[in-house]
This record gives structure tokens, C-alpha cells and sequence, in this order.
């Protein structure tokens, strides 16, 4: 995977899964504009792409999950999105985060 490779398919599909090697590759090609550690699922990072803002999230150890956002306000409720469903996790509430939709 390739930089030009992962911008091209986040334009396309939005999401785009990774091993987590191939993103250990990737990620000091792009800008962290933000880190929140979850607690639960290791940092969920936003970066800075050509495509726009992207999170990027740990569904399990090896793999890495890359969502293009539109803009700021995409960004702010994404993330306060997550990071309430993960204190709720923390807290046992048995809910789950679909990292694919």
C-alpha cells in the first residue's frame, strides 16, 4: 500500500482496513492532527490526508481502520462519538464499536 493507494481508495470507499505493518508504514507520511487514547482500543488518531481528515482506529492489535471525515465538524462528533461509546465499554454497558460502517 501506498500513500497515493490509501488517499485514492479513502476517496472511494471511505474506510479502508489495514494490517497494522502496512499503516506502521504509512503513518509518518501523514500529518496527526489529534490522539485520544480510548482506554480500550488503543489511540484513535486524526489525521491530515489530501483527501481531508481521516480517523484512524485499532479494531484489534493487527489491524488498522481509516475513515476519511468530511470536515471539523465531522471530526468533533466523530470523536465524541467514539469516546462516549468507549467510557459506556469501560463502564460494561456490553455495546460495541462497528469500525466497518
Amino acid at each position: 500500500m501506498t500513500k497515493e493507494l490509501l488517499i485514492q481508495q479513502l476517496r472511494e470507499k471511505r474506510i479502508v482496513a489495514l494490517d497494522a505493518s502496512a499503516w506502521t508504514v504509512l503513518a509518518d507520511q501523514f500529518t496527526t492532527l489529534e490522539s485520544h487514547d480510548t482506554c480500550l482500543a488503543g489511540e484513535l488518531c486524526i489525521i491530515s490526508t489530501a483527501a481531508g481528515p481521516a480517523a484512524v482506529e485499532q479494531p484489534k492489535p493487527d489491524r488498522r481502520v481509516v475513515r476519511l471525515l468530511r470536515d471539523e465538524a465531522e471530526v468533533r462528533r466523530f470523536v465524541q462519538g467514539r469516546m462516549n461509546t468507549y467510557d459506556r465499554m469501560w463502564d460494561g454497558c456490553g455495546c460495541k464499536v462497528d469500525y466497518y460502517n
